[in-house]
């Protein structure tokens, strides 16, 4: 075999024959590449009830570790059983009290929440003309000594309102039974949507009940591939990872619950309409870095100036305070850990992630470019080291160049 591997005309053969097996690949790729996308495509919606499973798993893990340690654990400390029956028995309960909170709170949703949202939305569309119609009394009512403002306010409405209640009528209300028919189309794939759902909810329960068994698991696997020290670096990059990602994860759907929750105790104090609408556009478009604010806001601030206007400022004022708060007080507080990373690559992340994955880019484009940038820096900062040559970047602020031997 040796002799033959040695043999000019064996090499230039297996070249040969490895060229033509690229070129039959690379032509395949080419020109099957639907076949290739589509098959990808079936064996991810294969896996799509154990991702979902996963996403659930990794969301109300904090809970169930909260549960476990700081009430079931401390409860059964004194009694006389086995450590692991502890664990076992712990777990067990803190799923059982996690899933049936969860439970609790989409009852309430569905019951209270979207019922109240459907309703407001339904009326705010009704009656956008009569918002149209009070926003121009109180304008006129604000320039009254002005004719020429008048008329030329008046000209502008005129034509706003026919191209608003002409789109209504010709555009937004036709298209209600196509709606219907597409939304009859779709039916299946909707209870193919909550048949994944409900199965991956059902499999996050087996996520976080053998959860320990399953990074053992991948441990094994890792010393099993590669070197204690590969391996040793993998862990710890993923333990890396999971703290970046998930404490900026959670921490943001904990703000963004407490804004939601806020703003709509503060609308309803002061009576303001559309409390439920306008607290879940604060809260939820919060969860995006840098233009979640201005997202929820406009359209909060224009309802509002739809509905009555006197309350415009107001509405501004708080939307400026509560972010101001979030900035400087519960991101500091709730968070607890800094992404590391400088505003500017924070707009750059959110605008690169977001154009190619849409809102989910928005979303966790921030965490997943503060760990690229992380181990980029690591991996220069040890080329650096090995070279023995300076690292920090402090360092180089007033460096115009390093010195050379030549």
């Amino acid at each position: 075999m040796k002799k033959l591997k040695e043999n000019k005309y064996f090499n230039i053969g297996l070249t040969v024959f490895l060229i033509i097996a690229a070129c039959i690949i690379f032509f395949f790729l080419i020109f099957k590449i639907k076949f290739i996308l589509d098959s990808i495509s079936w064996i991810i919606k294969l896996f799509i009830p154990f991702i979902i499973g996963f996403v659930f798993a990794y969301l109300l893990n904090p809970i169930v570790d909260f549960f476990q340690n700081k009430l079931f654990l401390k409860s059964i400390k004194k009694i006389k059983i086995k450590d692991d029956k502890k664990i076992i028995i712990s777990r067990y309960s803190s799923i059982f009290l996690t899933f049936i909170i969860v439970i609790i709170i989409l009852g309430l949703s569905f019951d209270f929440i979207i019922p109240e949202l459907l309703k407001s939305l339904e009326i705010l569309i009704v009656n956008i003309p009569i918002y149209l119609e009070q926003i121009k009394n109180h304008l006129l009512g604000l320039i009254d000594n002005h004719k020429d403002l008048e008329k030329i306010i008046l000209n502008n409405y005129d034509a706003i309102n026919t191209s608003l209640v002409n789109a209504i009528n010709n555009n937004f209300l036709p298209k209600i039974e196509e709606w219907v028919v597409l939304f009859s189309n779709g039916l299946f794939d909707l209870i193919k949507v909550l048949y994944n759902t409900i199965l991956g909810f059902i499999i996050s329960v087996y996520f976080l009940l053998d959860k320990d068994n399953f990074k053992a698991q991948l441990k094994k696997v890792l010393y099993a591939l590669f070197s204690v020290k590969k391996a040793n670096s993998i862990i710890d990059s993923a333990r890396y990872t999971d703290k970046i990602f998930g404490s900026f994860i959670m921490s943001k759907l904990m703000i963004c619950l407490i804004l939601a929750l806020v703003t709509f105790i503060f609308l309803t104090i002061f009576n303001f309409p559309y409390a439920i609408i306008i607290a879940l556009l604060v809260g939820i478009t919060n969860i995006i870095p840098y233009f979640g604010p201005f997202i929820g806001g406009i359209p909060s601030a224009l309802i509002i100036l739809l509905q009555d206007p006197s309350k415009f400022w107001l509405l501004i004022i708080y939307l400026i305070a509560i972010q101001q708060i979030e900035g400087y007080y519960l991101e500091p507080k709730i968070m607890g850990i800094k992404t590391g990373i400088k505003s500017f690559w924070v707009l750059f992340a959110i605008i690169i992630f977001g154009g190619a994955f849409g809102l989910v880019g928005m979303i966790v484009g921030v965490p997943i470019f503060a760990i690229i940038y992380a181990y980029t820096e690591k991996k220069i900062d040890k080329i650096l080291k090995k070279k023995k040559m300076l690292f920090e970047i402090s360092e180089y602020v007033n460096i115009n160049k390093l010195n050379s031997k030549k």
